[in-house]
């Protein structure tokens, strides 16, 4: 039962509570029977008192010590008071004694001793004539210069041990019902302080076997919300990870289906006769052209991998972004011509000096470009435009045509998301294009985003710093 962090610390603090209360109760029963006696003390005074001065005035009146007189008032109060008088000279012999015992009594050394500069009180065991527990009060006094005498008196003690023993059996009992209480509230407060625990570390087991459908509930208490907050976007973070592994790999085995299909079919019907010899050169066009796609694919894939992992380091540098643009729109002249595209705004775009990484910039503008070059209408217009502010740089690619809906805009930048549109009109894109530009863009601490009005046109619009923080210029 020991192995629960709940016992450990449950049998932990029980101890501890009935231990402190334990040292509590000894501290208040020792200071009780020290003010009990203090307060016999006290009361054996006073009646030394009482009878000393009774002494005082026999001898006065006496102008003697008479012993016969005296024997008869310590009888007196000795019935009165129940308690055994003596009186001893210097010589430790008794004079005077208001008991019947017949035996001897000697004041001891030791005890003269202990009364020969102030009161002595003793609480013991048996003493003179009682059998029970007695306090013994020992004092020096003289009559005159020459002589010196003591008075003992013994009292009955019971009383004092009677209520020593009391305490005590009223401290175990307190102690045992403070532990028992203590230990009842102590585990009903853990309990219901670990039942969210608990409920955490089920939930955690049910989301290591692949269940992210349950959420935990907020308990009010802070410190235990906080952590079923984490937990919950853990939990969030994870399901989304495991959405998109899961589409991943079925968007990756939908990709490579196709183009594996029309392969084999065509190496199939080359090598048992079904396309004829004249037509292989055609269908071994159509084979190599799928191959490259899937080697666009397959970078493109590692490349993203890579983005996302973290494993890239951009290499910056400053440059003009805009003739970078216009160095990449050159990689398409043959098409625009072949489209008869018109193209607009770089004649009035200005020098514009960021810090980037040459290669994977030039990327982004590649990738946006094919994509507008890929869905203008023919005859229609490219717009490419570069401004900036203090802080950031903005280009814009704007093409002409059918533009896309609100739906299509939100899924545009998501890996192979492909618009029912352009299955159509892109039938060697690998639907990974603009999903690369989003990453490297992250890495540029930059952003793009898109815009369209349907059947008017699309325009994706590239913000970058001007500066890039880990950039220093030798």
């Amino acid at each position: 039962m020991l192995n629960s962090v709940y016992s450990r610390i449950f049998y932990l603090c029980t101890i501890i509570l009935m231990f402190a209360c334990a040292l509590t109760g000894v501290i208040v029963v020792l200071y009780a029977n020290h003010m009990h006696e203090k307060e016999a003390y006290e009361h054996f005074n006073s009646t030394a008192r009482i009878l000393l001065t009774r002494i005082r005035d026999l001898y006065t009146a006496e102008e003697y010590l008479n012993t016969d007189l005296l024997q008869t008032e310590l009888e007196t109060y000795t019935l009165n008071e129940n308690v055994d008088c003596y009186v001893f000279n210097d010589d430790r012999e008794c004079i005077v004694r208001s008991d019947y015992n017949g035996s001897e009594i000697v004041l001891s050394a030791a005890l003269q001793s202990a009364a020969r500069e102030e009161p002595y009180c003793q609480m013991g065991g048996a003493s003179g004539n009682f059998t029970e527990s007695t306090a013994t009060y020992l004092e020096r006094f003289e009559l005159d210069e020459d002589e010196g005498y003591y008075l003992m008196l013994i009292f009955p003690a019971e009383y004092i041990s009677e209520y020593s023993a009391k305490l005590l059996i009223t401290l175990v009992i307190t102690v045992l019902l403070c532990g028992i209480a203590g230990a009842t509230v102590f585990y009903l407060n853990t309990k219901q302080a670990l039942n969210p625990v608990l409920q955490i570390t089920r939930q955690a087991e049910n989301y290591a076997k692949g269940d992210f459908s349950a959420r935990l509930e907020t308990t009010g208490d802070p410190e235990m919300d906080r952590l079923i907050l984490t937990m919950n976007k853990m939990a969030d973070f994870i399901d989304r990870n495991e959405r998109s592994r899961r589409r991943f790999v079925s968007d990756v085995s939908h990709e490579l289906k196709t183009p594996m299909t029309t392969i084999g079919g065509f190496v199939d019907g080359i090598l048992d006769g079904t396309i004829p010899k004249a037509e292989e050169k055609r269908y071994l066009r159509t084979v190599s052209s799928e191959v490259q796609r899937l080697s666009r694919m397959v970078h493109s894939m590692l490349s993203i991998s890579r983005y996302e992992e973290g494993t890239f380091t951009p290499e910056f540098e400053r440059l003009d972004i805009t003739h970078l643009l216009i160095r990449t729109l050159l990689l398409f002249e043959q098409k625009i011509e072949d489209k008869g595209l018109a193209v607009e705004g770089l004649d009035v775009c200005p020098k514009t000096m960021a810090v980037v990484d040459r290669d994977l910039m030039q990327q982004v503008f590649y990738n946006l470009t094919e994509n507008a070059i890929k869905f203008v209408n023919k005859g229609g217009t490219l717009f490419l435009a570069v401004e900036s502010d203090e802080m950031k740089a903005y280009v814009h690619i704007r093409n002409s045509g059918e533009g896309l809906t609100e739906e299509e805009i939100s899924h545009v930048f998501e890996r192979f998301y492909k618009t029912d549109e352009s299955r159509g009109k892109d039938r060697t894109g690998v639907g990974l294009g603009l999903s690369i530009v989003s990453r490297i863009m992250t890495l540029h601490d930059g952003a793009v985003t898109v815009k369209s009005v349907k059947g008017e046109y699309t325009e994706f619009v590239v913000s970058m710093p001007l500066m890039q923080k880990d950039y220093y210029k030798d």
